[in-house]
């Protein structure tokens, strides 16, 4: 049976009555009919590259025989369809973490914090089928997502590190009952294996090159092509060292991929001021320092106003509500401070200069200059041509060369560069 196409969806075939009847049964613990459905894409392209997305309404008729109709917003999540992406989430086991978070370890740690923490991520409904994500859609009870381009403002990014400091708080304390629990969110993309190694410096090599051949057309930046391609030598084996767990200082569980589009905030309907926070996509989870994901966020969701001047004041504000977190479940609330804090923020810049380098082109590109990763095969990396690659025009965009630029300077300023 072939795929059923909804404007642009291709649905498929298992994607139907039958299968959404089974899994709003064993939700509801009871049977249910479904009725109608309707499937569409969950997000626009660009918002999200590791998986497939549908949004989908479903009608049930009422489990007791009435003549009511329940109706039921998810979001389904598969894998990518692009082959190039898809290798790249099998290889990093970014499904089965996910999976994990959501089935045991988000839970676990909502077990440990009682009523003491409000969770941070959507509902979850288990299926039997593998590499497959159901859940309740935030869309439908009023969440929403800011522009990935324009970037957050001092008050949302105040509310996400906040967020953050409190999913990372559970995980110490889910930690500590539960050591062996943190085993599966190993590091996925910088990995020491012979083949790792050899795909991750082939791509680091291939998109390196490519920026700076971009930089080197922006009069007054040319200088900065070199200090680029200076760093693909060392790239593989310093985001290797950087993403390891800390040996002598708080590691927590990182949501690994934190930046706008996967941020989602509910807004009160009388003050308009966000009221909540929810945390989604958690394939790249690792269990590292909490200073890695606040250097990915810092780097890839703040807007103009905030992205330099604001850094001490969120990290104060993070480092505030995680040691009240850690209070209220009763662990040490002294155990990382502040200073520990700005100062593994400062050992991680280049984390967030490599991570600005491979993916704020991807996050800044407007629809039209989203990379086609379909026209990508696996042997494209492999290949020393650039010219026609898909990341260029992504490279091109000018919001990514103004906010580039701005980087630029800053990591300039602080001889990282």
């Amino acid at each position: 049976m072939g795929s059923t196409n909804v404007g642009h969806v291709d649905i498929p075939p298992w994607l139907n009555s039958e299968f959404l009847a089974t899994i709003l049964s064993e939700e509801e613990k009871t049977d249910v009919s479904v009725t109608d459905m309707e499937v569409k894409a969950a997000v626009s392209r660009g918002d999200n590259f590791l998986s497939t997305l549908y949004r989908i309404m479903v009608e049930c008729n009422e489990s007791n025989g009435g003549s009511g109709i329940n109706r039921y917003f998810l979001i389904i999540k598969t894998l990518p369809k692009d082959e190039v992406l898809q290798q790249v989430v099998l290889e990093s086991r970014s499904f089965e973490k996910e999976l994990q978070m959501y089935g045991s370890t988000l839970p676990a740690m909502y077990g440990n914090m009682k009523a003491k923490l409000h969770p941070v991520s959507a509902r979850y409904m288990p299926t039997k089928m593998n590499n497959i994500i159901i859940l309740e859609d935030l869309q439908h009870l009023g969440y929403k997502m800011a522009n990935r381009h324009a970037g957050f403002d001092l008050e949302h990014c105040e509310m996400a590190v906040k967020a953050l400091a409190r999913f990372h708080a559970a995980s110490v304390a889910l930690h500590k009952s539960d050591p062996a629990c943190m085993d599966m969110y190993t590091e996925g993309f910088y990995v020491e294996t012979e083949e790792v190694r050899k795909r991750m410096n082939t791509h680091l090599s291939y998109v390196l090159e490519s920026l700076a051949s971009q930089i080197e057309k922006w009069p007054g930046y040319e200088h900065y092509a070199n200090k680029i391609r200076k760093l693909i030598p060392t790239a593989f084996d310093q985001m290797l060292k950087l993403t390891e767990p800390e040996k002598d200082s708080l590691n927590v569980l990182n949501h690994g991929d934190c930046w706008v589009n996967n941020i989602m905030f509910h807004y009160c309907p009388k003050t308009g001021k966000v009221d909540d926070v929810k945390l989604i996509d958690f394939q790249l989870a690792r269990f590292s320092s909490p200073a890695l994901d606040l250097q990915y966020f810092l780097c890839s969701s703040t807007n103009d106003e905030v992205r330099f001047t604001k850094r001490g004041h969120l990290l104060s504000e993070y480092h505030a509500e995680l040691r009240d977190t850690l209070g209220a479940l009763e662990l040490d609330p002294d155990q990382f401070t502040l200073e520990q804090l700005k100062e593994e923020f400062e050992e991680k810049e280049m984390f967030g200069l490599i991570s600005v380098c491979t993916m704020l082109w991807v996050t800044l590109a407007s629809s039209s200059e989203v990379p086609d990763f379909s026209e990508m095969k696996l042997q494209d990396n492999n290949t020393n041509e650039i010219n026609s690659h898909p990341v260029d025009k992504a490279m091109s965009g000018s919001r990514f060369r103004e906010v580039l630029q701005t980087f630029l300077l800053h990591y300039d300023s602080k001889g990282i560069i």
